[in-house]
């Protein structure tokens, strides 16, 4: 009969099913894209820098911004583009502007920022009346390639336009160089499933080649109120039985369950040692009682010759 591991399914977002236990099988497939969201920066922004004396914003030209940063994001089909943060110093105190680029192209019309960042005489905890979040998401179509040579006409990638939002509210303006402390994206392209593990609890996470993690199912045990009762099938196979009572299932660590340990084999529990001291007694034992039946032979014998 074949044997098949029983446990909570989980579906395409990792959400483990918990209901009656089922089947478990590892869905081999690729794990599908996801369009980049949001974008976190924090940020350092130098206080003590001027005005760019050039105007306006001219994102090939550096002289037009302070500092800038960039992280790659991805659209619905897990292709890559460079968003490109540009910062310039507004000629107001304290007040800062953030341009934006998606593949060397202006996600607005310039010269509109996509952000203004005001921070108080502190320099940290932007103002209420400060945007660290883009009103309206930064939005660009994906294009292929993304900046391609002038004899080469860019023609969209057939992925869905990305909208996201850039959130700098933890930034700071310090009298300190530029320095970007955190930055990430929500995103991330397609990737295949290289590996899983199992978890102490059960939980098996499948790990994926674009960094990704991601729940694949949990194994769950069963106890017996009378595990004594179990029916032996042979091949340390076991089933209920009137006697033991119906299975009680859970997760491993829950209740009266143990843990799993994956990638292990189970040691023995006998001790060597022991067992050669119990065996070398009981071949004592043998040896002594054999040598006492051969007495009372000697003896029965001597006794029919006395006869």
């Amino acid at each position: 009969a074949s044997k098949r591991l029983t446990g909570y399914a989980a579906d395409a977002a990792g959400a483990l099913q918990k209901g009656a236990p089922v089947d478990l099988k590892i869905n081999s497939s690729d794990l599908q894209p996801q369009a980049t969201t949001k974008i976190v920066g924090l940020v350092n922004l130098d206080s003590r820098k001027a005005t760019p004396a050039v105007t306006p914003f001219d994102p090939t030209d550096p002289t037009t911004y302070n500092d800038s940063t960039a992280v790659t994001v991805f659209d619905s089909l897990g292709n890559s583009h460079t968003l490109q943060s540009f910062f310039v110093k507004d000629a107001a105190p304290n007040v800062w502007k953030v341009f934006t680029t998606a593949d060397g192209i202006s996600t607005t019309a310039l010269p509109t920022p996509t952000a203004t960042l005001t921070f108080p005489a502190t320099g940290t905890g932007l103002n209420p009346t400060s945007v660290p979040a883009s009103p309206t998401p930064v939005t660009f179509a994906p294009l292929n390639p993304p900046i391609p040579p002038a004899t080469v006409p860019s023609v969209p990638t057939g992925a869905a336009a990305v909208s996201l939002t850039m959130d700098y509210s933890g930034s700071t303006q310090f009298g300190s160089n530029f320095s970007i402390n955190s930055l990430s994206q929500d995103g991330y392209t397609s990737g295949r499933l290289a590996g899983f593990n199992t978890g102490s609890d059960g939980t098996i996470v499948g790990r994926y080649s674009n960094g990704q993690s991601r729940t694949l199912g949990q194994v769950v045990l069963a106890s017996f109120a009378n595990p004594n009762g179990l029916q032996s099938l042979g091949g340390n196979a076991w089933s209920e039985s009137s006697t033991s009572g119906a299975p009680l299932v859970g997760v491993p660590g829950s209740g009266t369950l143990g843990v799993m340990q994956s990638s292990a084999v189970e040691d023995s529990n006998t001790d060597l040692t022991a067992e050669l001291v119990n065996m070398i007694t009981a071949q004592r034992y043998y040896q002594a009682n054999a040598q006492t039946i051969k007495t009372q032979d000697q003896v029965l014998q001597t006794l029919v010759n006395l006869r």
